[in-house]
C-alpha cells in the first residue's frame, strides 16, 4: 500500500495555466497535468491507494472558494482533502469547524505564498485552533525552485514555532525545508515528537542516498511519503524511496503506516 501525503490538483480550466506559469517561472519539468482525472490515472499507474490533495490560498478571501472546490473534487474520487487556511483570516475558527464537519483531518498553509513567518505570535491563533480541534497542520518548508527575495518558512523559525506549541501536530513538507537541510538537521530533527516530515519534491535536489541519510537521522516513524504531484511523477517517487537503504519495516512506515496513524487518530 502507498499513501501519497502531498499532491495538488486544480480545476480543469486552471490546471494548464498553473503548469505553464510554473514552467515559465521556474524552468522545471512537470510530468503531471494537475487535474483530478490525471491524478487518478497517475495513482492507478503507480499503485497509490490514496492521495492527500493540498490546496493553495494566497489570500484570506481565497480560502472558502478553494475549500469548496477541494471538498467537491474529492467526493467519490478516493482522494483525501486537506483544507486551505490563512493564519490571518477573520473567520479562521469558523472555517476550521466547517472543514472538520465535512470530515477534513488537516489544513495547509504556505508561509512564502501567504507572507507570514511561522514563529510570528500572530499565528498562535491558528496553531491553538488546530490543536483544539485535534487536526493536522501541513506547512510548506524551505525554498522553492524560484529566485525569491525571502522564503519565510525556515527551519529556525519552525523550531521556535514548535517550541511554543509542543502539542501541535505539524507536517513540514520537503523534509522540513527544501534546500535548507543543514538547518533541518540542526534545528528541527530534535524539535519534538509531533513534528513530521514528508518526502515531497526532494528527488530533484537529493540522491536517494542523501535523502536516506536525513531520514535515518529523523527516524522513519516521523516521515511521510509525498510526491508533490503534478510536479513529480508518483511512480518515480515510489522508486526513489524504494532505492533507499532502509529496512522493509521503515519503508512501510514511510509509504503508508505513518499516514494512517495521523489521519485516523
Amino acid at each position: 500500500m502507498v499513501i501519497d501525503f502531498h499532491s495538488h490538483i486544480y480545476t480543469d480550466e486552471m490546471a494548464p495555466k498553473a503548469i505553464a506559469s510554473v514552467k515559465r517561472r521556474m524552468g522545471v519539468r512537470v510530468p503531471g497535468l494537475g487535474t483530478v482525472s490525471d491524478l487518478k490515472d497517475s495513482m492507478a499507474k503507480a499503485g497509490v491507494e490514496k492521495s492527500i490533495i493540498l490546496p493553495l490560498a494566497p489570500l484570506p478571501k481565497h480560502v472558502g472558494p478553494t475549500n469548496d472546490f477541494f471538498l467537491a473534487a474529492a467526493e467519490g474520487n478516493g482522494l483525501i482533502p486537506f483544507g486551505a487556511i490563512h493564519p490571518f483570516q477573520p473567520d479562521l475558527e469558523e472555517e476550521l469547524d466547517r472543514l472538520l464537519a465535512s470530515g477534513v483531518k488537516g489544513v495547509k498553509a504556505v508561509p512564502f505564498l501567504q507572507g507570514f513567518y511561522p514563529d510570528d505570535p500572530r499565528c498562535d491563533r491558528l496553531y491553538e485552533a488546530v490543536v483544539e480541534r485535534d487536526m493536522v497542520l501541513l506547512l510548506h518548508a524551505g525554498k522553492v525552485p524560484e529566485d525569491l527575495p525571502e522564503f519565510f518558512g525556515t527551519p529556525e523559525r519552525f523550531a521556535r514555532m514548535v517550541e511554543r506549541h509542543p502539542d501541535l501536530v505539524v507536517v513540514l513538507a520537503h523534509l522540513g525545508g527544501w534546500e535548507m537541510w543543514s538547518g533541518v538537521r540542526e534545528h528541527l530533527i530534535p524539535a519534538g515528537e509531533n513534528v513530521y516530515f514528508d518526502t515531497a519534491y526532494i528527488s530533484p535536489s537529493l540522491t536517494s542516498a542523501e535523502a536516506c541519510d536525513i531520514i535515518s537521522e529523523i527516524g522513519a516513524d516521523r516521515v511521510l511519503f509525498g510526491t508533490d504531484y503534478p510536479w513529480t511523477d508518483q511512480a518515480e517517487e515510489i522508486e526513489f524511496v524504494g532505492d533507499m537503504d532502509l529496512s522493509d519495516r521503515e519503508k512501510k512506515l514511510i509509504y503508508f503506516e505513518n499516514a494512517k496513524s495521523l489521519l485516523f487518530r
